[in-house]
């Protein structure tokens, strides 16, 4: 066997730490990829919570998983956080008069416009019944104006009248409590069960009423 000269043994040696400190520079890497996908899947404060008794005012329940046995519930409680009465205009007029008499005015609305509640944002909650039992009996989900529907007045003389066309409303800010059940049972979750904390989410929207008609007020 040749034994190599000086020179050779050295490149070997060298290519030898080379590859060592590829080695390492690749674990280096994998460790660093590890660490940040385990603080990419870390629960945050939105959708983990201390498991509790339910509580009282959950007024829905949804099954949203099933596997093996265990069922996923995500109950929803309701809280308002205000409420404001709005008209909700979806024609209007301007009814002027410059003389020194009353006049008449015939007029009839010719738009419409459709007046929904929003859709629920972080949770596919159902605000109805809540908004209906809490708000007012008279809230729609939906509500259309119609085209068509006639108004009478006089005008007084030197003034003007703004007339509108719309539906009562409410403006209301409120938030949704999610709760979270596993259960084995098959039944669905009661008060008292385990629940764990899953979430707040804020919401608003405009809630329609049936009652519609025209408005006037002085411009």
């Amino acid at each position: 066997m040749n034994v190599p000269k000086n020179g050779s043994a050295k490149r070997t040696r060298s290519g030898a730490g080379r590859r060592r400190r590829t080695r390492l520079g690749g674990i280096t890497s994998m460790a660093i990829l590890l660490s940040v996908l385990a603080v990419t899947v870390t629960p945050t404060a939105a959708n983990a919570g201390a498991i509790v008794p339910c509580p009282n005012g959950i007024t829905e329940w949804k099954l949203i998983a099933y596997s093996r046995g265990v069922a996923v519930w995500e109950g929803y409680r309701f809280t308002t956080l205000s409420v404001t009465p709005q008209f909700l205009v979806s024609d209007g007029q301007l009814l002027d008069n410059g003389t020194d008499s009353p006049v008449r005015y015939t007029i009839s609305s010719s738009r419409s416009q459709t007046f929904r509640v929003a859709a629920t944002t972080g949770v596919t909650a159902t605000p109805g019944p809540y908004l209906t039992a809490n708000v007012s009996a008279t809230i729609e989900m939906s509500r259309t104006t119609s085209i068509g529907v006639n108004l009478e007045t006089t005008v007084p003389p030197r003034t003007r009248l703004i007339a509108e066309y719309g539906v009562d409303g409410y403006n209301v800010d409120y938030a949704i409590e999610a709760w979270r059940v596993r259960k084995t049972d098959g039944k669905t979750p009661v008060t008292g069960d385990q629940c764990e904390e899953w979430g707040w989410y804020p919401q608003h929207t405009i809630a329609p009423t049936h009652l519609e008609g025209w408005r006037l007020r002085t411009a």
